[in-house]
């Protein structure tokens, strides 16, 4: 008879369970230890890559949060689920503003599922966002997409123009506004 019997490790939903429970208390490190730990076993798990990448972020290692990101919304659109992509998608839009692919990779989505709304809305607040970050390029990208989507946006336009007449495309402002007072009516 043996005293002592030998530890059996840890299961993969113990870990992710400690995981959780030393995020929750704060302890950053601690838990994007777990995480990795719980991901070696198959590195791909959206749930496990969606917790670890604002830790990375916030952690300072921004290139790896993204990549969870990007690696949890690939795994839900491999799967079929195009909704739980564009919740990642927009998760990563939350913890990365300034980056304008899961912006656009959000409106894509949406437009797939027939919601141009809600990617017209993704890519406006993208824009002005990068257009608040003196990121001008990027703003009007973001902008120019909406505005294919959605065209005379009034929202769009009216964040477009002052963009176009600071970037020396006072013409092509002109243009929008002129078009804006086209096509508008009302409280508009």
């Amino acid at each position: 008879m043996k005293l002592f019997r030998a530890k059996k490790p840890p299961t993969r939903s113990e870990i992710v369970a400690a995981a959780d429970r030393a995020r929750a208390r704060g302890s950053v490190r601690k838990a994007v230890a777990g995480y990795r730990r719980a991901l070696e076993s198959d590195p791909t798990d959206p749930a496990v890559n969606v917790k670890l990448a604002p830790l990375l972020a916030k952690l300072g290692d921004a290139e790896a949060g993204a990549r969870c990101f990007r690696t949890a919304a690939k795994r839900h659109l491999d799967a079929g689920f195009s909704d739980r992509a564009a919740a990642v998608n927009l998760a990563a839009s939350g913890v990365f503003p300034l980056d304008a692919q899961f912006r656009l990779e959000v409106a894509r989505l949406n437009v797939a599922r027939g919601r141009r709304q809600d990617a017209v809305a993704a890519l406006l607040d993208g824009g002005r966002r990068q257009a608040r970050a003196r990121r001008p390029d990027v703003a009007g990208k973001l902008l120019s997409r909406a505005l294919e989507i959605e065209p005379w946006h009034l929202e769009c336009c009216l964040a477009l123009v002052p963009l176009l007449a600071r970037s020396g495309q006072a013409a092509s402002a002109r243009q929008v506004l002129d078009g804006l007072v086209a096509r508008c009516r009302g409280h508009a």
